[in-house]
């Protein structure tokens, strides 16, 4: 009977494929750059952090998050935390969406997904959904990240202190995203 329970509590996690980092795991010890060229590692920085993983800079859902980070967040979390959003754009797109939107905090770039994978959020795109992208809306996910794994993130939130992650929030479904109030609750 024990063993029949055992495997009712662990074979749901393997068929819905758990994803993402939890709460008490260690952050990942990689390096990415932000967009100005300077190396960020998520397990050795000494501030408290704010890592928001988006799809990228051409997904509407993405660019209204981050824009209510900016106006609702950044000065709300000033001297407690810092705020770093993630995507696998390339260091030209990255630029130029930080630029265009008039966002203070960082901005991170990382083409080759490393972070996505450390983090175990990857949402990997099917071929006939990329090119219906690039078709339908003009959005190219190959010339936005500069390479063909059509790899993006899950949306998510991790709140790291002292290298181990404190709170996170993914979301497998890309219109739902976490709640401002959800962050500063967590900090």
């Amino acid at each position: 009977m024990k063993n029949l329970l055992l495997l009712c509590l662990i074979i749901p996690q393997f068929a819905f494929g758990m994803i993402g980092l939890k709460v008490g795991d260690l952050a990942p010890d990689i390096n990415i750059k932000d967009t100005e060229g300077k190396s960020f590692n998520f397990s050795k920085n000494s501030q408290t952090t704010i890592a928001v993983f988006y799809r990228g800079a051409w997904c509407p859902y993405c660019l209204k998050q981050l824009k209510n980070i900016q106006s609702e967040l950044v000065e709300k979390v000033s001297g407690k935390a810092q705020i770093v959003a993630i995507s696998v754009d390339k260091m030209k797109i990255a630029k130029k969406m930080k630029r265009n939107n008039k966002f203070s905090f960082t901005v991170l770039t990382d083409p080759k997904a490393k972070s996505l994978k450390a983090f175990n959020i990857i949402n990997k795109l099917s071929d006939d959904l990329v090119a219906k992208y690039k078709s339908s809306y003009k959005i190219d996910v190959e010339g936005d990240s500069g390479e063909t794994h059509h790899m993006v993130a899950h949306p998510a939130v991790f709140i790291i202190k002292d290298g181990q992650i404190t709170f996170a929030d993914i979301h497998k479904d890309y219109k739902k995203r976490t709640e401002n109030s959800k962050i500063l609750e967590a900090l």
